[in-house]
């Protein structure tokens, strides 16, 4: 609740002082203090990081994987003066302000590869050279990094201890839920949050074309957003929805072509699988009182064998098409007004979205139950930052990335809302909530974040290829895969405890 009062809050100074103007913050070390509507004045710096550090013209320097052409990754860190973009802008400033700041510089190295593991990165970290002080990996591809020993243990470093706050922090700039998920016995390697826009528009979720809901549903149904408060958007809420809504008689994707029906879901099923098992409250795994690791997947996981029902049922049902893991077709259906409902992720409707004629709502993906707990998870191509053990200067890498992440959240993140994604975050606060809840409600596990390293080989597909087929029930295979899921939890726990000593 005081993430979600003070998010709000954040709204209502953004539309009261709209921020400070960008280039106001580039080249200042102290900016002048914003003052919302009722006149009291706050600190400009988010962070809590100390004024009149200097540190002497150190370069911080970052590795950065860039796996894909949309450019997510590296848009998260670098920005262009005079691209005309709204975000970008505010990216070149937030660097600018800082390296003005604390007298320094930020360098980064952008790399086209898959994973930093394959790239001349990794005979750094091997030879333990000092070539890069931050590598931001990719979750999916470089996660294991942290096992090998080439991170430094930001829980018990004394330097990054000091001004990195990933917990309990006024503003949530940093994935708290998703750090813990990462960590194991209280060894903390990597960072992700508002940092990389991967984070900050990754997240699972559903749209909804506003046009058709306020025609058909809204007598019976009120605001979309009092069903969503009220914890009654389920996988069934969606499917009555999808049922109340379909207007077509034959529901291929073909048939829909120039067609002025109407389906009630387009689901690319594909990637938004896991994100919807967390969202129905599936656990992959589960964390012991020692920070240590049970494996839940499996067969006696009732929860999960719940979802799947559902899920599957969903996906048969007349109203809904799958449209595997073809995003553009899905997306382009809705555009179109020819769907109700889209599953996907926030960011993708910079890519798609931008030219749709109707309005349309951004709500999480459905509960398993009414009056659960909404959960939400980001896509595995999450950038995550670590700090390399080759650091020649650990303290000043630890202040960058804090205030950048601090920074991101107070005029990054409102500006990509805003500006790429054409949704009205700062000036609609239903909207805003929406968003809210999304952030304050990020859920990963252990498994699921370790879910494409070789321990557990297969997991992070497995609801996918699964469900991407058809099959109606949970494959028998599953009890003979869980055997080798447990073993990769006992194969991590012998890497974290050897780590335990070494780490620094």
């Amino acid at each position: 609740m005081k993430k979600r009062i003070l998010a709000t809050f954040m709204s209502l100074l953004l539309i009261a002082c709209t921020l400070l103007s960008l280039a106001s913050c580039v080249g200042e070390k102290e900016p002048e203090t914003p003052i919302d509507d009722t006149g009291i004045k706050h600190r400009h710096w988010y962070d809590n990081i100390e004024e009149g550090l200097d540190l002497g013209g150190y370069t911080v320097k970052f590795a950065v994987a860039e796996a894909d052409s949309d450019g997510f990754h590296k848009r998260s860190i670098i920005g262009s003066e005079d691209s005309g973009d709204a975000v970008d802008a505010a990216i070149f400033a937030r660097n600018k302000a800082i390296e003005a700041r604390f007298n320094c510089k930020i360098e980064l190295t952008f790399y086209e590869e898959k994973k930093l593991s394959e790239t001349a990165v990794m005979n750094v970290l091997m030879a333990g050279g000092t070539e890069y002080d931050v590598i931001a990996g990719l979750q999916w591809a470089d996660i294991g990094l942290c096992s090998k020993g080439y991170l430094v243990n930001l829980a018990k470093n004394e330097d990054a201890a000091k001004y990195i706050e990933w917990q309990d922090n006024e503003f949530p700039y940093w994935a708290e839920g998703y750090i813990d998920g990462m960590s194991y016995k209280g060894q903390v390697y990597w960072l992700t949050g508002d940092l990389c826009l991967r984070y900050t528009g990754g997240f699972y979720c559903t749209f909804m074309n506003a046009d058709i809901y306020d025609e058909v549903l809204k007598a019976k149904e009120g605001s979309i957003y009092d069903v969503v408060r009220d914890k009654k958007w389920t996988i069934d809420k969606m499917r009555e929805f999808s049922d109340a809504t379909t207007t077509a008689e034959n529901i291929t994707a073909g048939n829909l072509a120039g067609s002025q029906d109407v389906i009630g879901v387009a689901m690319p099923i594909w990637d938004n699988t896991n994100g919807w098992a967390v969202a129905a409250g599936v656990n992959f795994s589960e964390q012991n009182k020692d920070g240590s690791v049970n494996f839940t997947f499996n067969n006696k996981n009732t929860t999960l064998d719940e979802f799947y029902t559902k899920y599957m049922a969903l996906v048969g049902s007349k109203g809904v098409i799958n449209y595997k893991n073809i995003y553009k077709d899905a997306f382009q259906v809705f555009a179109s007004g020819n769907a109700f409902m889209l599953t996907g992720r926030v960011n993708q409707a910079e890519l798609y979205l931008r030219e749709m004629a109707s309005p349309y709502y951004i709500i999480p993906c459905p509960m398993l139950k009414e009056g659960g707990n909404y959960r939400s998870s980001v896509h595995d191509a999450v950038n995550l930052y670590g700090i390399s053990i080759g650091s020649q200067n650990i303290m000043a890498t630890a202040i960058v990335l804090e205030a950048m992440c601090a920074e991101s959240y107070r005029s990054v993140r409102p500006r990509y809302y805003e500006d790429a994604l054409k949704f009205k975050y700062t000036t609609d606060l239903d909207s805003a909530e929406m968003i809210d809840i999304l952030g304050e409600n990020a859920y990963m596990d252990f498994a699921l974040v370790w879910a494409f390293t070789d321990y557990f080989k297969g997991l992070g597909n497995y609801l996918r290829d699964n469900m991407t087929k058809g099959t109606q029930s949970l494959s028998s295979m599953l009890k003979k895969q869980t055997t080798v899921w447990n073993k990769g939890v006992k194969d991590l726990d012998a890497m974290f405890v050897k780590l335990e000593s070494t780490a620094q």
